[in-house]
């Protein structure tokens, strides 16, 4: 081989050290490993996001059971009867407290508000005890910083009751901020969606909807005899965030209720098909995590929690949602 040949050739050159250069990447080499890593990264997030997914709905299921476990206690505390979803104080919604939340904190340690808020959720769906806001004005005979009415709530601790129209803070565009919902709903009337019918239980039927503190006594709390069974008795539940669904401020931002629905339908879980701000949600993929008077919790899917009309097969679920463990219609609806 000649030199001229030997200079043009492929063979690496050495250095003025004798020393031999490695050669470097071509670009279609580079572009084949970034499109290689590319495509792991692809196919890897779906798994992560799949596994934290699962990690939430794990976590959300252990917070019910610690609820659950307060439940209990409180059962026994309070012989034998359940908290209830909200107290009648008074006229108006200013009066109207949400009870079952500081009622089954009371059972339960330091810092037990974070157990009151599920992961997957927006963290403006996170109880942290409602310290009273700068800028608000609370209801009329309440103070900030003096709030003691014995429903479980304590001195600094902001109400959180009926409406949540009190503007919590102001954005950065001078925007109010209305109260958020809440990640947890509690079964308050059962299937019949309010108040009891005549003749019925003055509770209703399913663990306390609206308790009357003002001494009448209109809707007494739920005695646990009551619940026929506690193993299939639906307690509490993942809720429907509202502003999602259009209503930023609904009224009752603490409550589960399968009723609000076109009941006529067999399949009204289907997104984009009636929903309500009151329903379970399906935040775990599809799943709502069920707490049960006896204390054990579980996923369900949404569709089988809201589907309660017994003539497409929603008698057992029906069921579930009662305390005596009987089918009944929602009120008003002339259905079954």
């Amino acid at each position: 081989m000649t030199v001229t040949q030997l200079k043009n050739s492929k063979l690496p050159q050495a250095n003025r050290n004798g020393i031999t250069a490695p050669r470097g990447f071509t670009l279609i080499e580079l572009l084949v490993v970034i499109s290689i890593i590319a495509l792991l990264i692809a196919l890897l997030l779906p798994a992560l996001a799949q596994a934290k997914a699962r990690a939430e709905a794990v976590a959300c299921e252990s917070n019910e059971s610690e609820i659950g476990l307060a439940m209990q206690e409180y059962l026994q505390t309070w012989k034998g009867f359940y908290p209830g979803n909200e107290v009648l104080n008074g006229p108006g919604i200013a009066n109207n407290f949400c009870v079952w939340v500081p009622r089954l904190m009371t059972m339960m340690g330091s810092g037990s508000g974070k157990l009151f808020y599920c992961p997957a959720r927006p963290i403006d769906m996170e109880y942290q005890g409602y310290l009273w806001p700068t800028g608000t004005v609370p209801p009329p005979g309440y103070s900030k910083g003096t709030v003691e009415l014995g429903f479980g709530y304590t001195k600094g601790q902001q109400l959180l009751y009926l409406g949540g129209q009190w503007v919590a803070e102001t954005d950065s565009m001078g925007r109010q901020i209305a109260l958020p919902a809440f990640s947890y709903g509690y079964n308050d009337w059962g299937t019949l969606g309010n108040a009891p019918n005549a003749g019925e239980l003055p509770y209703g039927q399913g663990l306390g909807g609206d308790i009357d503190a003002t001494g009448g006594q209109r809707y007494p709390q739920v005695p646990q005899s009551a619940v026929q069974n506690p193993t299939q008795m639906i307690a509490i539940t993942d809720r429907i965030d509202d502003a999602a669904h259009g209503d930023a401020n609904y009224t009752f931002i603490y409550n589960s209720d399968p009723t609000r629905t076109s009941l006529a339908l067999p399949e009204t879980s289907i997104p984009g098909a009636v929903q309500w701000a009151e329903w379970p949600s399906s935040i775990h993929e599809g799943n709502s995590n069920v707490l049960f008077a006896d204390g054990h919790a579980a996923p369900y899917s949404q569709k089988d929690l809201t589907q309660i009309n017994p003539r497409y097969g929603g008698s057992r679920m029906n069921m579930m949602w009662n305390n005596d463990h009987a089918v009944h219609a929602p009120n008003g609806s002339g259905l079954y």
